[in-house]
């Protein structure tokens, strides 16, 4: 069975971004940007609402940053909950994020700083660890670290 979806809307619904003034750079050493990525999702009528988050608050970098993008998917016919669960995860998932990588380059760029071009994002091994660690007593949400 082929299950068709359609992007109803996609839109941010929250940056932020600060300096941290006291951070002091090391000479010849480059600096690196260590960032989480956060997804949740919530049944709609005939659909899904998905929110894709990254953020990154370390103190050994000179700023901190969070965007979070919102989707919302409809499907014509509504799949089962596991189908539903795999497709928010890893499709819809991987439609939005491109969205917030932009806002993150977008907010570094825009405080003079060279863009943070986040990497691209593997939604499905994601989703695999998900399941493994769900399968086990010890499992921990659903979020990711990722360097640039």
């Amino acid at each position: 069975m082929e299950l068709k979806f359609k992007i109803a809307r996609i839109r941010l619904i929250e940056t932020h971004f600060s300096i941290i003034p006291q951070f002091q750079s090391e000479k010849d050493k480059p600096i690196e940007i260590i960032s989480n990525v956060d997804l949740k999702y919530n049944k709609i009528k005939n659909g899904i609402r998905i929110v894709v988050s990254v953020f990154s608050d370390s103190e050994k970098q000179p700023f901190r940053f969070s965007a979070s993008w919102e989707g919302l998917f409809t499907f014509d016919k509504m799949p089962s909950n596991t189908e539903l669960d795999r497709i928010a995860q890893i499709n819809c998932a991987a439609i939005v994020f491109p969205y917030v990588r932009e806002s993150v380059a977008d907010l570094t760029r825009r405080a003079n700083m060279p863009p943070v071009n986040l990497p691209p994002f593997n939604f499905v091994a994601m989703y695999e660890e998900q399941k493994k660690s769900q399968a086990s007593p010890t499992s921990l949400p659903s979020r990711k670290k990722i360097k640039p």
